[in-house]
């Protein structure tokens, strides 16, 4: 898998030099899934909690390229909304150990064969393996397109 982006401390990602909370700056709106493309794009929006500097970008795509595997993990029945929004880990984690849903692992890249794994505040878990993992950021009106490493 190829990605253009960094993990760091398991809810963040780093990009150019920017570092980007998913857990604490951004709330995610949903995700669209290209079955002819094989193209999963998973949505994020800045949030409007008070500490969050509205100055800077808006949105952020985190697009999956060429999927070979999609799994989305039902959600606690008893969770509240606003845990439907607040990711709480994201990782990279061996596609051989499918069964492991509940771990993370502490690395900024990929390996050969990972998944990569978005844990959510409700018990959601959405886990995709793809060929490449493009980060697109939003800055006002203007789609920055990254290029892949």
């Amino acid at each position: 898998m190829k990605v253009n982006f960094d993990i760091k401390d398991n809810h963040a990602i780093e990009i150019a030099g920017l570092h980007l909370d998913l857990h604490n700056d951004f709330d995610f709106i949903g995700f669209e899934y290209n079955v002819p493309n094989r193209e999963i794009k998973l949505y994020w929006k800045k949030s409007s909690r008070e500490h969050i500097n509205k100055n800077d970008f808006s949105s952020l795509i985190l697009i999956h390229k060429t999927v070979t595997f999609f799994k989305v993990f039902e959600q606690d029945e008893r969770s509240h909304y606003n845990d439907d929004t607040c990711l709480a880990e994201i990782t990279f984690f061996p596609s051989t150990a499918r069964e492991i849903n509940n771990s993370i692992a502490p690395q900024s890249k990929p390996n050969d064969g990972d998944d990569i794994l978005y844990f959510f505040e409700n018990g959601q878990l959405i886990r995709i393996n793809c060929e490449q993992i493009e980060l697109n950021i939003n800055l006002d009106e203007q789609l920055w397109l990254t290029t892949v490493r």
